[in-house]
């Protein structure tokens, strides 16, 4: 979506689409407020920062105050000790997966004094992380912030802070009503202004000499933090079966003018490379939206062509660039870690594309497909081979970062990136065991021989052994991954059994019958990710059918 305006947010629903070129503007329920981010006390002291003034007005209803500007150390829920362990734990792991603070500014003190909803959402996850889902003190934490929002959903006598705004994300990123959530974050931030912060920012940093200014710091904490609510959104719009609420009208000068910002962390770099990553992902699934749909017509294939292709360059340059921005950093570990993590990136956003573009297509059984099809599904198999081979020998070992993808872990390190899953999200849980699942189906539908496929569910295995030490309760997604290997050796194991039976062959025939097991792996499709997610691929399969079977069981030819 093009405009004039140099950077344009794009809010979007079934029914409009409103463009917030200036939030004050276009934003009916905005009233005027001063600048963004003007704080009604030290930036860190006792109070937090407000970018609304409080209503001068009163009402006929009276808001009964709350206990919840209390923390839950402040209630004896849970002792100071204990705070900020939990605290501490947040910033071991998911400060990565919720990229909106600052280790510099965002300490236990700090965020105790400024906040008691977001100290105790901090707190929260970093209990779920060292307790467990199942552990009790996490469910009275969780029904702690079910207390904070309600309050501040009820109370409009006092608009939310930036801390509130950061608390809900940090809610929403953990939480099974995480769409929900992200969107109460998303409609409080444009409320509050923070597509203007981050024009004011980018104007300072155009015309800033070298010294950084406290208003500009703060302009960037509050940018680090739209972003980062941007940023989730759009992984729930793009992996959960709906278009993106927001279309963010940023380019890669302005995202490489913030990575090269001295307030810039190394948190901020991950979040910014997934920023211009997932805007590249929803550019091209707009376009094969709007150009392809449901059609098999020649002239919409080729437009499709050109969509893969150019979207595949694009793929290639941004993991080119940002290796590049990566490897220049100096602190090798984090470089190490993350290298890793925008190759993941990068194999799971070609994984996506074509086997998005393929499902609209409306065709499923890989027997009929033309070539372009059928290579499609090829290359989304390629890439799912090197996701789970840099899933598994992820490595944080302090080597030079431009040589690490050439570099093989040892075999007694773990991965750095499933030991990460500790502290990971559901999300993360799901794309981990889809996309093993995944694997493991498209290398039997394109019938790769059984040596290759054995390889596969070896490193499934490993996978899975090394999840096992993860006890945070994730028990339905590490049960699907335990299934889907299972189903799929069964299918193995009868393919075998039935070649040793007629001589053997080398790879998987394209006109076999297919085998009982095989049907049952094939049909496998979680519940999860039917309601919850919607990763494309799982609705392919391979039915080969003669041409007297066309008129027997024409209904699972496509």
């Amino acid at each position: 979506m093009q405009n004039n305006s140099p950077s344009v947010v794009h809010v979007e629903s079934p029914q409009t689409a409103i463009s917030a070129h200036s939030t004050t503007g276009h934003f009916s329920f905005v009233s005027p407020n001063p600048p963004l981010g003007t704080p009604n006390t030290h930036i860190f002291g006792s109070q937090a920062t407000s970018i609304f003034p409080v209503s001068q007005g009163l009402t006929s209803t009276q808001v009964v105050p709350s206990r919840t500007v209390c923390s839950a150390v402040d209630i004896g829920l849970i002792t100071w000790d204990q705070a900020s362990v939990w605290f501490q734990s947040f910033f071991s792991g998911s400060h990565y997966l919720v990229p909106i603070f600052c280790e510099r500014t965002d300490t236990v003190e700090s965020v105790s004094s400024r906040s008691a909803f977001l100290f105790d959402a901090i707190v929260s996850i970093g209990c779920r992380a060292e307790e467990g889902l199942s552990s009790s003190i996490y469910h009275r934490l969780q029904s702690r912030l079910r207390e904070h929002l309600t309050n501040v959903l009820i109370n409009t006598l006092s608009p939310p802070s930036l801390e509130i705004i950061q608390a809900i994300t940090v809610m929403a990123s953990y939480s099974e009503n995480g769409f929900t959530l992200v969107a109460i974050a998303l409609r409080f931030a444009l409320n509050m202004g923070m597509p203007d912060t981050v024009e004011q920012l980018m104007t300072k940093i155009s015309k800033r000499s070298l010294e950084v200014s406290a208003e500009e710091k703060e302009l960037y904490r509050i940018a680090r933090v739209w972003y980062g609510i941007c940023n989730l959104e759009l992984f729930f719009s793009l992996d959960g079966g709906k278009l993106p609420g927001i279309t963010l009208g940023t380019s890669p000068r302005r995202i490489r003018a913030l990575v090269n910002h001295r307030e810039r962390t190394a948190v901020d770099v991950r979040l910014l490379s997934q920023v211009e990553l997932n805007i590249i992902r929803s550019n091209a699934y707009n376009n094969i939206v709007n150009q392809y749909g449901a059609s098999i017509l020649a002239e919409n294939e080729s437009l499709l062509r050109s969509t893969i292709h150019d979207t595949t360059v694009e793929l290639a340059l941004w993991l080119e660039e940002w290796t590049a921005i990566i490897s220049t950093k100096p602190d090798l570990y984090h470089a190490s870690v993350a290298l890793s993590n925008i190759r993941i990136q990068y194999e799971w956003a070609l994984i996506t594309l074509h086997l998005k573009a393929l499902s609209d297509s409306g065709i499923e059984n890989i027997a009929i497909m033309n070539d372009f099809q059928r290579g499609m599904v090829y290359t989304a198999k390629e890439a799912a081979v090197r996701h789970l081979h840099h899933i598994l020998h992820a490595s944080s070992s302090p080597r030079l970062p431009i040589e690490a993808s050439d570099q093989e872990q040892h075999p007694d390190q773990p991965s750095t990136y499933l030991t990460t899953f500790k502290w990971t999200m559901d999300y993360v849980w799901a794309k981990c065991a889809f996309s093993v699942l995944l694997v493991l189906k498209l290398a039997l539908l394109l019938r790769d021989p059984p040596s290759d496929l054995i390889l596969l569910l070896r490193d499934a295995h490993k996978v899975l052994e090394a999840l096992k030490k993860i006890t945070v309760g994730h028990i339905a997604y590490f049960q699907i991954l335990q299934v889907s290997i299972e189903k799929c050796e069964s299918a193995l194991k009868e393919y075998m059994t039935e070649r040793e039976r007629e001589g053997g062959m080398d790879g998987l025939g394209e006109g076999e019958v297919v085998g009982d097991g095989e049907k049952d792996f094939q049909g496998y499709a979680p519940t999860e990710f039917v309601f919850e997610w919607d990763f494309p691929g799982l609705n392919l399969r391979h039915m080969p059918l003669g041409w007297q079977e066309l008129f027997i069981d024409l209904d699972n030819v496509f």
